[in-house]
């Protein structure tokens, strides 16, 4: 690759220097935050949002949940911060237990979130905390919900979400090409809340969401829980980033069936981890049809994806304690995935539960084992129990903050054939970036920083 990804666009790969320029506040503001008026998002008595504009010349607060009302449009210009405010109570009306929520934003059926920041101006839900304090769990997440088809019963509910009056908060539907809005060029940070198990608030929540949506250029960091989590629906997307999670980066069940392309999932050895039985259970990437056996539930998860690059740990036995696999497909799960680098996990790929499709031409490093499993397809390229350091830094291109070792990896990672075409217009290439490119889709709107935060 010609070009060093820039973390805050001023780093090379001196992680030294990147924790100094990444932890200085933003515009001067010791919160790391805006040095703007603070406001809460106004809504009424059931958190329904009352406006349909979040200017940027403000940092927004959002009290508990707020939903957007349904049939209305929300916009948020580019530029704007959004950030969580006062803790609010709800009973859950599955479990009948509390939960205490702060700073999740859902975007009903009905609705719409225009969210649309530039590369330079990027709209950026994060923590309150001053730099340095800032932790997971310190901003709910976005939940957007549609009524696109999915494997469950219409009227199923988002898992970690109250139910206000007026507000529906199911998904799922007979809509493929429903239309919730469109989000670019956003981070979510420190975001996510476990409230019981197997109900928990994403980064990224997308339930029953139709192809109508636009979702490009979107990254989820420090996150409690998953990074992007898509329940049944139709939506694509590209150019997705997953910075140090939880739990997986992404998550494919209920039916999902779209496609993906440019996405990058880095984990970081410092972060916490979730766990299953008290094992780990952090992916790069987890895909089931639906959790109950015979997974047989129709339309079957099918995610689509194309040049991924899943990044994991450079220590096999820290790598074979954090993290699980860095895909894992399971539970009836169909699959087609190209042009892909996995890297850094003790097993790169684990084939469960009579998971089928295509699993072709994808480059996998790993300490252990390429695959748990046959990996159903051909024309992959498997490197087993060797040092991971070139693979993590993706042949040197300096993307990864957690390592700072360079050099040329050991074997062909990039498949180095110079893309010729635009990447619109055809891919040859392997990973999410194109290795003759003399600027990146991360550049400028993106920010890598280590643990230390």
């Amino acid at each position: 690759m010609k070009k060093i990804l820039t973390l805050a666009s001023v780093c090379a790969i001196a992680l030294a220097s990147c924790n100094k320029d990444n932890l200085a506040p933003v515009n001067g503001s010791t919160a790391g935050l805006p040095s703007l008026p603070q406001a809460t998002v106004p809504t009424d008595a059931n958190g329904v949002i009352t406006v349909t504009t979040l200017t940027s010349d403000k940092v927004w607060k959002i009290d508990g949940v707020a939903f957007v009302k349904p049939g209305a449009t929300l916009t948020i210009q580019p530029g704007t911060f959004i950030t969580s405010g006062v803790t609010k109570a709800y009973p859950d009306q599955i479990t009948g237990i509390t939960q205490n929520i702060k700073g999740v934003l859902v975007v009903p059926k009905t609705a719409k979130l225009i969210a649309n920041g530039t590369a330079t101006a990027p709209i950026v839900f994060t923590s309150p905390n001053a730099a340095g304090s800032r932790n997971p769990g310190d901003f709910g997440g976005v939940v957007l919900l549609g009524s696109s088809t999915t494997n469950q019963p219409v009227t199923k509910r988002i898992e970690g979400i109250p139910q206000p009056v007026n507000v529906d908060v199911t998904y799922g539907g007979s809509v493929p090409a429903d239309n919730s809005g469109s989000l670019k060029y956003v981070r979510i940070e420190f975001a996510g809340y476990n409230l019981t198990a197997d109900n928990e608030i994403n980064g990224l929540t997308l339930g029953g969401v139709g192809s109508g949506t636009v979702l490009e250029n979107i990254q989820v960091s420090w996150g409690k829980d998953d990074a992007f989590e898509f329940f049944g629906g139709t939506v694509n997307a590209k150019y997705l980033v997953a910075l140090s999670n939880d739990d997986d980066d992404f998550d494919f069940d209920h039916g999902y069936k779209g496609t993906i392309q440019y996405a990058l999932s880095l984990k970081d050895p410092n972060s916490t981890n979730s766990t299953s039985s008290g094992s780990s259970d952090s992916n790069g990437l987890e895909s089931d049809n639906e959790a109950n056996s015979p997974w047989s539930a129709t339309p079957k998860t099918r995610p689509v994806l194309r040049n991924f690059t899943f990044l994991g740990i450079d220590n096999s036995s820290l790598a074979g304690t954090k993290l699980k696999f860095g895909n894992r497909w399971r539970r009836g799960t169909e699959l087609d995935i190209e042009r892909s680098i996995i890297a850094g996990y003790a097993t790169g790929a684990a084939f469960q539960d009579g998971a089928t499709g295509n699993f072709s031409n994808n480059v996998v490093q790993a300490y252990t084992a390429a695959f748990s499993g046959t990996a159903p397809g051909t024309g992959n390229a498997t490197n087993i129990g060797s040092t991971p350091n070139s693979y993590l830094l993706l042949g040197g291109a300096g993307i990864n903050p957690f390592y700072t070792t360079t050099g040329a990896a050991s074997f062909d990672v990039w498949n180095l054939v110079p893309s010729s075409t635009s990447p619109a217009a055809g891919v040859n290439y392997k990973g999410a970036f194109d290795p003759a490119a003399t600027t990146l889709w991360t550049d400028n709107w993106t920010k890598f920083t280590p643990k230390t935060y």
